[in-house]
């Protein structure tokens, strides 16, 4: 074997370290603009939390919202609702609306009683109390609006006789008195008691409507509904 024989591994040996080193100086150079560049990956790993066995699904927080949201949404609704019933009234009942009255709780002549759900005396005036007829009276007075009884032991001079009668409607807060048909004869009230519209059906029973109300006046004997 020649001289120049054995030197020739030698030579390629040196090569295989150079060639080494510059690939790792290359790697360390930084990439020119506009060179493209081998992907990389996350920057961070991105660990996924584990579910553990016999947890809730849903957290604590959520269910809060969840329930806190449903409310407001149900209150709005149910204010929504309101105000659209107030604005368009699908039935009024009761005091503001009408009052059915069966033709059974109709007083008899010459008697009265009390519609708590109206707020109102029915009174079926006899012909001495300046009927026959029936008489819606709003019980509030037209003072300062308390609520007027019937008084059926307290005297007072008719102001027809002038003897002393006993049955009156009579304010308990400034003393102002009424007749049976609700007529103003002694006290502060301005007028005389409100009369309240009636309807009668072919089977007796009544329909008073309390928002149709008329102020009261000497009159109301004659606003007296036949039956």
């Amino acid at each position: 074997m020649s001289e120049q024989e054995r030197e020739a591994p030698d030579a390629e040996e040196a090569a295989a370290p150079a060639e080494g080193a510059e690939a790792a100086a290359a790697e360390k150079r930084p990439a020119r603009p506009g060179a493209a560049s081998a992907p990389h990956g996350p920057a961070a790993a991105v660990v996924l939390p584990q579910r553990v066995p016999g947890s809730p699904i849903v957290s604590r927080r959520r269910v809060l919202q969840v329930g806190f949201w449903t409310s407001i949404g149900a209150m709005l609704a149910g204010a929504g609702a309101c105000g659209l019933e107030i604005i368009y009234p699908s039935t009024v009942t009761g005091f503001g609306g009408t009052v059915s009255v069966p033709a059974s709780a109709v007083p008899a002549p010459g008697q009265k009683v009390q519609i708590a759900s109206g707020r109102f005396w029915l009174v079926n005036l006899s012909e001495e109390q300046g009927g026959p007829g029936l008489l819606a009276l709003w019980w509030r007075c037209p003072h300062l609006g308390c609520t007027v009884p019937w008084r059926p032991t307290f005297n007072w001079p008719d102001p027809a006789t002038g003897a002393l009668k006993a049955g009156w409607f009579r304010c308990p807060c400034h003393g102002s008195t009424y007749t049976d048909a609700g007529v103003r004869v002694f006290g502060p009230a301005p007028r005389s008691m409100d009369t309240m519209a009636i309807s009668v059906a072919g089977n007796g029973d009544l329909t008073v409507d309390t928002g149709n109300r008329v102020n009261g006046g000497p009159d109301n004997p004659d606003r007296a509904i036949r039956i």
